[in-house]
This record gives structure tokens, C-alpha cells and sequence, in this order.
């Protein structure tokens, strides 16, 4: 019976072992994640010096935008609310 209770105490490590390597795979995929933000961040490829100067009228404004999301997001400023 040694041997048996031996390969029982080696399947319990083993799934311990399992179970932390799966909590650590876990939480490193969440730090991974949290990092997601910065995918529109200026990296090598980014279109720096897009707009040599201001754009003239809003048709040039909306053909930047078309070709490259450079401006945050457009939101409605809140109304005073008493």
C-alpha cells in the first residue's frame, strides 16, 4: 500500500502544481491585458507628421480622420443640472 498512497501524493502535487502554473498563466494574461490601452499608441509605424498644417475647412478635417483616428472622441459637454 506504500506505493499507493506514494502515487497518490504525487497526483496531488501534480495538481497543485497544475493549478498554480494555471493561476499564474491567468494572472499574467490579465497584466498582458491591462496593457491593451496602449494599442493606439505612437509606435514605429505610427503616421507621424500627417498634418503638415491646420486644416483649412471641415472636408480636410473629416479626410484626416478617414485615414488616421489622431482626435479623441467627440462627446456632448454635460448640461448644468441644479
Amino acid at each position: 500500500m506504500i506505493t499507493g498512497e506514494n502515487e497518490t501524493r504525487q497526483n496531488i502535487q501534480a495538481d497543485k502544481a497544475s493549478k498554480n502554473q494555471k493561476k499564474a498563466s491567468e494572472e499574467n494574461q490579465r497584466i498582458i491585458d491591462s496593457y491593451d490601452y496602449l494599442s493606439n499608441a505612437a509606435a514605429t509605424q505610427d503616421c507621424t507628421g500627417l498634418i503638415p498644417s491646420a486644416p483649412l475647412n471641415e472636408a480636410e478635417l473629416e479626410s484626416y480622420d478617414a485615414l488616421y483616428k489622431y482626435q479623441p472622441p467627440k462627446i456632448p459637454a454635460a448640461k448644468d443640472q441644479k
